[in-house]
């Protein structure tokens, strides 16, 4: 991780939503448009463009079923979310404001700053993605990585039941997820139960984009049968008595992680390709 994004989160920043359409304005441009979604969420659009309206619309339904389907706090002080059209303009924003590239080709939060940033050139799974650290960080606070990683990946690919709940349908990381069970060097190291107790820098690790995978897909597959968030909040809500999580899983799944490891292996090759 960079010296700069280790520097943001440190800060404090409690901003109201003028001051963040301001900001946003005087980062951005006098002309930027600006909207603020679900009473949190200050959007600017450094160009305008087709998607919009969409964008601000994505936002807000997957920001409200969360809030219902899963975590129990929301947050208290505004965040807000810079959108750019292109690799280029993304960049130079982050050249100017921290004097160093962009520290993901996709997107990132600035915690300390309350400041989502994204590449939307990429795609608007960044958005739903980064929108859930925020969540998490209300919720949850000191979650570990892995858990806030595994839920932010798993819902950058949102869908919607007929009840309106989300839930992330399977995408591009489950390539990634296949490529480390096929290596002989790394499969050893694709184990659900690898995560429960799994330090942020062990996350953080050479292994990272592999540790990214299994997290999401342990997500996914706690989702599909009913129990990730039962399992989250009893993780929640348990951390003094339970630090690692494991606990938690065992009451949601009735089993081990280690015990879980092969039928979550085997779903995991069941996936069809997305």
């Amino acid at each position: 991780m960079r010296a700069w994004w280790l520097a943001l989160a440190l800060i404090g920043c409690a901003r109201a939503p003028i001051d963040r359409v301001a900001d946003a304005r005087r980062d951005l441009g006098a002309s930027t448009e600006v909207a603020v979604v679900a009473g949190v969420f200050v959007v600017a659009h450094a160009s305008s463009g087709a998607h919009v309206e969409e964008d601000r619309a994505l936002l807000s339904r997957t920001y409200g079923a969360l809030l219902r389907d899963g975590f129990r706090t929301a947050p208290d002080r505004t965040v807000g979310v810079y959108l750019f059209s292109s690799w280029l303009p993304y960049d130079e924003f982050c050249a100017n404001r921290w004097g160093e590239r962009c520290a993901s080709p996709y997107g990132f939060y600035a915690r300390g700053e309350r400041l989502i940033v994204i590449d939307m050139a990429l795609g608007d799974g960044t958005l739903t993605h980064e929108m859930v650290h925020p969540l998490v960080e209300a919720d949850f606070p000191g979650a570990p990585t892995w858990l806030d990683e595994g839920l932010a990946s798993l819902f950058e690919a949102p869908t919607f039941d007929a009840a309106g709940r989300i839930h992330g349908r399977t995408n591009w990381r489950l390539r990634r997820l296949l490529a480390a069970i096929a290596d002989d060097d790394t499969r050893p190291r694709v184990r659900i139960d690898r995560l429960f107790g799994m330090t942020d820098g062990e996350f953080r690790s050479g292994e990272e984009v592999a540790n990214y995978a299994l997290a999401r897909y342990l997500c996914q597959w706690l989702d599909e049968r009913g129990q990730l968030w039962p399992f989250y909040r009893a993780f929640r809500d348990g951390r003094t008595t339970d630090p690692d999580g494991r606990k938690a899983f065992r009451a949601a799944t009735e089993k081990t992680p280690g015990e879980a490891q092969a039928e979550w292996k085997a779903w995991v090759e069941s996936l069809p390709p997305p």
